[in-house]
C-alpha cells in the first residue's frame, strides 16, 4: 500500500515538472495574426525592404541633455506596405520612444510575399538617435 501510494506521488511529481515544460516550449508563433490573417514566418532572408524611412526627430529635452542610443521596435509590417502594432521592446527615453514610434509609423515597406500574396510580417527594428 505504501509503495503504491509513493509511486503515485513519483508520477504526480513527474506529471507537474515535465507537462509545464512542455507547455513553455511550443510553438505559438504560427497562432499569431493581424486583421485576422495569420503573420508570415521571415527566414532564409526574407524581410520586407523599407521603401520610405523618414529619420526620427530629437525632442528639445533629450537634446538639451545630450542622449544617444538605440530604440528597439516590434512592428508589424501589413500586406499594404504600412506598419501597425509598434511596441517598444528597448527603450531609451520616454520622449525618444514616442520619436522613434512616430518615425516608424510613417515608414513603408515593400511586403513580404508568400505563395504569392503579400502577407503581414512581425520584424524587429532599431531606431538610432546620435548627435552629430
Amino acid at each position: 500500500m505504501q509503495r503504491n501510494r509513493l509511486f503515485a506521488l513519483a508520477i504526480l511529481l513527474v506529471a507537474s515538472v515535465v507537462f509545464p515544460t512542455m507547455l513553455l516550449c511550443q510553438d505559438n508563433s504560427a497562432k499569431e495574426t493581424y486583421d485576422g490573417q495569420p503573420l508570415c514566418r521571415t527566414g532564409r532572408g526574407v524581410y520586407p525592404h523599407p521603401t520610405y524611412q523618414p529619420d526620427p526627430e530629437y525632442n528639445n529635452k533629450d537634446r538639451k541633455a545630450k542622449i544617444q542610443g538605440v530604440v528597439t521596435l516590434s512592428l508589424i509590417v501589413t500586406e499594404e506596405g504600412r506598419t501597425a502594432d509598434i511596441k517598444v521592446i528597448n527603450s531609451l527615453t520616454p520622449g525618444l520612444d514616442q520619436q522613434a514610434i512616430k518615425a516608424v509609423s510613417r515608414w513603408e515597406f515593400e511586403p513580404v510575399i508568400h505563395d504569392g500574396e503579400p502577407c503581414p510580417v512581425r520584424i524587429t527594428v532599431e531606431v538610432s538617435f546620435h548627435l552629430y
